[in-house]
């Protein structure tokens, strides 16, 4: 009976070590650093090409995103959080897949908005 308890405390012991063992993957980093991302090249590029087309945010739906309106549209409208940068509403938007319809941005993308938004969504 001894012998017994002993085996199942061990096995237990084992399992539960080898549960407890994993190995977490560093992200992937952007090829960018944060002082690098620009509204201009990187962000505005996305939202006209992926958002701001007919029949999405192209004035005719809330934020618009058309080149000479994106930022605007993004900071009165209280799209970007900068306190809390993944809380934004544009970057849950794009995080959970749902915008744009067209399909789910890259994960490059999102990560650029991000930091865009970290940085204080500045207008470079």
């Amino acid at each position: 009976m001894r012998k017994a308890i002993f085996i199942t405390a061990f096995l237990v012991g084992a399992v539960m070590v080898i549960q407890s063992c994993y190995y977490e993957y560093p992200p992937e980093q952007t090829p960018y650093t944060p002082e690098e991302v620009s509204f201009k090249t990187h962000i505005l590029p996305i939202f006209v090409e992926k958002c701001g087309t007919a029949n999405c945010h192209d004035g005719t739906i809330k934020p618009d995103l058309r080149a000479e309106n994106a930022l605007r549209a993004l900071r009165s409208e209280g799209y970007i959080n900068t306190t809390f940068p993944e809380q934004s509403k544009v970057y849950l938007r794009v995080a959970d897949g749902s915008m744009p319809p067209s399909g789910a941005l890259s994960n490059l993308d999102k990560d650029l908005i991000l930091v865009w938004i970290a940085k204080g969504a500045p207008n470079d």
